[in-house]
């Protein structure tokens, strides 16, 4: 199996990403740009459709690695099932329309029957500015009743989805649905978006003591904003960027020696890296790709990554 990316130039849609037909049945992930209001705040939309009564050939258990990022998901499928403590517990079912909090853990996640959803990947500081709360509340919570935050208002958008003619149908009314509750900006967002920049451009290694002079605020006021806002303080995210980066390398590098992958993710003690890299993964990188198990492993935002175990590549 494998992924194949197709630019598509109209209005709504960007990018594609369709998954090869396997055994006679078709199984898609799409990701569409937000509208240009919402372009600041949210990453991309995601469609995503698999039948999976007719489907053996990709897993139905997927291991969610965290990357700094809230998400939202609408479900106008069958709901699917998570677990906090691996794939061999007993599993929770998610509601229909939820957010993904912050998480400093993996989640694993099992589905059944036909999948048709919508995923709104936030930008690192994206989701706050449409919910009025502590994000740090909802720090390692997977699946967060959007009923809760906006009311009965989820339930006409879910049954608009499911009656929408076409997809570019269901991102208008997504669009429409969200700019109707856009907040209004807080400066303080531009503390936390410039000092994520400088962790992405240092691998999550930037000193935070070494920005105050530029931002203006104390180390300690940096940290209640990010807590506030995001859900993490700025050493769980920068934790996160350098395990992500180390995770992406080891991906495409199996044979890297575990020496220097620990090195390029910042860490001079290994077994510091080895213990903080099991802490997102649930494995340890040394065990990594020798896993027997066929979970896909999913990070960064994406729908897919290489399934441990087996030939499918991204």
């Amino acid at each position: 199996m494998s992924l194949l990316y197709k630019s598509v130039d109209n209005s709504t849609c960007t990018f594609t990403c369709h998954l090869d037909r396997i055994a006679g049945n078709p199984m898609k992930a799409e990701l569409y740009k937000p509208s240009p209001a919402l372009s600041k705040y949210i990453d991309n939309y995601m469609l995503v459709d698999i039948d999976w009564r007719n489907t053996e050939s990709v897993s139905t258990v997927w291991r969610l690695i965290p990357y700094g990022k809230v998400s939202m998901l609408f479900l106008y499928g069958e709901p699917h099932e998570y677990s906090l403590n691996g794939s061999a517990d007993a599993m929770q079912r998610t509601r229909q329309a939820f957010l993904v909090g912050q998480l400093t853990q993996p989640i694993w996640l099992k589905f059944t029957g036909h999948t048709r959803l919508i995923k709104i990947q936030f930008k690192s500081s994206g989701a706050q500015k449409f919910l009025p709360i502590n994000m740090e509340e909802f720090k390692n919570v997977p699946s967060l009743d959007l009923e809760a935050v906006w009311g009965g208002s989820i339930h006409f958008l879910l049954e608009q989805m499911e009656e929408a003619s076409s997809d570019a149908e269901r991102i208008s009314r997504l669009n429409s649905f969200l700019e109707k509750r856009l907040l209004p900006q807080q400066d303080l967002v531009d503390y936390v978006d410039y000092t994520i920049q400088q962790m992405k451009l240092t691998n999550g290694n930037v000193p935070i003591k070494g920005l105050e002079q530029k931002l203006g605020i104390s180390t300690r006021q940096l940290e209640r904003v990010f807590r506030y806002k995001i859900g993490l303080s700025p050493k769980e995210m920068a934790k996160l960027i350098r395990l992500n980066n180390a995770f992406s390398c080891l991906e495409a590098e199996p044979a890297i020696s575990m020496t220097s992958l620990s090195v390029d993710a910042g860490y001079y003690d290994q077994s510091h890296f080895s213990r903080d890299f099991k802490s997102i993964a649930g494995v340890s990188p040394t065990k990594l790709l020798a896993e027997s198990s066929k979970e896909l492993f999913v990070t960064h935002g994406q729908c897919f990554m290489k399934q441990v175990g087996s030939e499918t590549t991204v």
